[in-house]
């Protein structure tokens, strides 16, 4: 199997009513600048990525909060169950470790970097679009030894579902016009 063979594509994971209200949503909330997972702790470095971020918990004092995180849950935990029967594996993820917004706006990017790290074990990771109206923003996969880009074309209502390893470095182009919306989600 190829690198390209472990990248799935789900769309339309909820019903298209269901994903406007969630876009509606992360149209009201507050976002905040979007750190990076360091070995010691987590660090601000717009060089490497430009993006807001708002997580959903179910702990949130925010009932609304609290609707799409587990809505969001539900939705991931049944896609990755999928996914490794997709593989005819059983599926090695128990849980569902972060979920959280992210707003690209023009000049947001976030360069190539991988989703696993020691402090925060990451087995599955997971990007679901939610507009398209925006351009640049691609999300791509490198090749390690090729190092060819693979573009996952932009749809509203897409979800990638891929291993959180080494083996798939990964990147949002930066945004060129209007403002890309997405949630991510990871589960070990």
């Amino acid at each position: 199997m190829e690198m390209i063979d472990f990248i799935k594509i789900y769309d339309d994971p909820i019903k298209i009513e269901t994903m406007s209200k969630l876009l509606r949503y992360a149209n009201t909330v507050k976002f905040k600048e979007a750190t990076i997972i360091g070995d010691n702790n987590n660090h601000l470095d717009k060089s490497v990525r430009n993006t807001k971020v708002y997580p959903l918990d179910r702990s949130s004092e925010f009932m609304s909060t609290v609707h799409w995180a587990s809505l969001l849950e539900k939705v991931f935990s049944d896609i990755i169950v999928d996914y490794f029967k997709s593989f005819n594996t059983e599926n090695s993820c128990t849980r569902i470790t972060d979920i959280s917004i992210l707003k690209y706006t023009e000049g947001g990017f976030y360069k190539y970097h991988t989703d696993f790290n020691i402090a925060f074990p990451r087995n599955i990771s997971i990007i679901y679009l939610l507009n398209n109206d925006y351009e640049g923003g691609e999300l791509c996969f490198k090749e390690l030894k090729t190092e060819e880009e693979s573009i996952v074309e932009k749809r509203a209502n897409r979800l990638i579902i891929w291993p959180s390893n080494f083996i798939f470095p990964h990147t949002v182009k930066p945004v060129t016009k209007g403002i890309r919306y997405s949630i991510v989600g990871w589960a070990a």
